[in-house]
């Protein structure tokens, strides 16, 4: 019974790159249609006649899929290894064969999937897509991987390693990967300087407050000196004010939309991957054997659960697509991928083009599979489990609805706009006072207080920026983003539970070499009930 067990295991998990399975170049909205002598032809027949152009396709997506896996460190599933100190990562992280593609890279301090998406960054021969011009100069020049990798996700990262020295070496996936944060404070710095250069040479004119002062090469009178540092506290504690305000503001501006993602991610995401779970349960007790029959309803529930937590991916992700470039970097409207990957079939890709609600759709595709089973008699007390699951699916439907809704809903635009008006206002204010603090301190050759206002500007500036844009990050975590959730990593947690699932209603323990088959609840036909007052008398 084992070796039935597994060679039907083998079969469940094809190839990637099997028949079942066949890759495929991901293809672009643009292209899903050609039009040749005059009469257009869709997608399926493009890639039966055009033979060449597809297995070229084919074999550069293969070419660069073995590149990457040369690019990343691997890790093997086993308990004992030679090596204490080798990488390991959980089981439930483990690939799996038949699903999408990506890589798993281990790190001392971080756990990283490359989902690879499209024509990626490359070392040598491909063209580098979606990456800044200096991280163009750091693949070519130095041979490394470039800051903003499209497709990089970190999984998880090692709180223990961070509190240690880890903060001072990551910088993927930290605010401070944000170019725009790096030219705002440059914007600062040339403000400061600005309001430095204005003050320092109205100051040390002819006519200026402090010419005998800057004459003299400063001052040893300890009167004047008091007098000075008072009057630069109280233009320091007018910023101090407005900070303390901003940052009561920003706390509660902040902490509500952590709130929410955390609401996302515990609530309403974990609720749609439990129903999945749930329904996938059901399939490891209801239809347990071997036979091609049970194994095919099996596989159409779990994959069908997983394409929904796909397409919900790109649903979510569409909300945040304001141009076609952007809709078509994230895929939002490209099923192709999920073709490729082997989660959505080429006869269902048709009944999913341009739908507004794919990710829901889907489970009206499973409740629909779910009533047939009962109405041919596949599942015990028909009735009972068409309620229940009925319920599950609408639960699942219910929860993509809270998801698409609280992604869709912003705070108000006059409270969003004040906020951010106010971070802007006290960065600014923040330059000038340090730039007129600085002018003074020099006449003085008080040199210290200028360092301590340099300091306190970059700080701040960091600091408030690296805030709202944390906090426009978080309120949309289904996106491209280094920190954004992976849905391929979600896709091979839930399919290896669920594998497991049914491979312990397979074999469970009580089975033997005399009962190797396990219990199954007998099916039933629904009975439906006749009243007589519907007959004709």
């Amino acid at each position: 019974m084992e070796t039935q067990a597994s060679d039907l295991e083998e079969k469940e998990n094809m190839s990637w790159t099997g028949s079942a399975f066949e890759v495929r170049e991901p293809i672009s909205g643009s292209q899903s249609t050609r039009s040749h002598g005059g009469y257009t032809l869709d997608q399926e027949s493009v890639n039966r006649t055009d033979d060449d152009q597809r297995q070229t396709s084919e074999s550069g997506y293969s070419e660069r899929r073995e590149w990457a896996r040369m690019q990343t460190k691997h890790f093997e599933y086993v308990d004992s290894v030679s090596d204490p100190d080798e990488l390991v990562a959980p089981l439930r992280d483990k690939r799996c064969r038949s699903g999408p593609f990506f890589e798993y890279e281990l790190k001392p301090n971080q756990r990283v999937v490359h989902e690879y998406k499209g024509m990626n960054y490359q070392i040598g021969g491909f063209k580098v897509l979606k990456a800044r011009w200096w991280d163009e100069k750091w693949v070519k020049l130095l041979g490394r991987k470039p800051v903003h990798e499209p497709g990089r996700k970190i999984v998880r990262f090692s709180e223990k390693q961070l509190l240690k020295f880890d903060w001072l070496r990551i910088w993927r996936g930290s605010v401070f990967a944000s170019s725009f944060l790096w030219l705002q404070l440059l914007l600062v710095y040339v403000l400061a300087a600005t309001t430095f250069c204005i003050s320092y040479f109205v100051q040390i004119s002819s006519s200026g407050r402090y010419h005998q002062v800057y004459i003299d090469g400063g001052t040893d009178d300890r009167t004047q000196i008091v007098e000075i540092f008072q009057q630069l506290t109280h233009v320091a504690n007018f910023t101090q004010s407005v900070s303390v305000l901003v940052a009561f503001v920003l706390g509660l501006y902040v902490n509500k939309q952590v709130n929410i993602y955390w609401n996302l991610r515990q609530e309403f995401l974990q609720n749609m991957i439990n129903c999945v779970e749930s329904l996938c349960f059901r399939m490891a007790i209801y239809f347990p054997h071997n036979n091609k029959e049970d194994q095919e309803i099996r596989d159409t529930i779990l994959r069908y659960g997983l394409l929904s937590v796909a397409l919900f991916f790109k649903d979510a992700s569409e909300i945040d697509s304001w141009t076609v470039g952007e809709r078509n970097i994230l895929g939002a409207h490209d099923l192709s991928d999920l073709v490729r990957d082997g989660v959505l079939t080429p006869h269902e890709k048709p009944l999913l083009d341009g739908c507004p609600a794919k990710s829901q759709v889907v489970w009206v595709w499973i409740a629909s599979f779910f009533t047939k089973l009962c109405l041919d008699g596949r599942l015990p007390d028909p009735l009972a489990n068409q309620e229940s699951i009925l319920a599950e699916c609408t639960k699942a439907n219910s929860n993509i609805n809270f998801l698409l809704g609280r992604i869709n809903t912003q705070y108000p635009l006059a409270y969003s706009h004040l906020v951010v008006f106010m971070v802007k206002i006290l960065i600014f204010m923040a330059a000038v006072q340090a730039g007129y603090i600085t002018a003074v301190a020099f006449i003085f050759r008080y040199n210290y207080w200028a360092y301590e206002q340099i300091v306190m500007m970059t700080v701040m500036t960091i600091f408030y920026q690296g805030l709202i844009n944390i906090k426009e990050h978080i309120s949309n975590p289904f996106r491209d983003g280094s920190t954004d959730f992976s849905w391929k990593m979600f896709h091979t947690r839930v399919h290896n539970e669920c594998k497991a699932f049914f491979a312990a209603g397979r074999s469970p323990p009580y089975t033997h070499s005399e009962r190797p088959k396990p219990a199954v609840l007998p099916p039933q036909l629904i009975v439906r009930q006749v009243i007589s007052s519907k007959f004709r008398h």
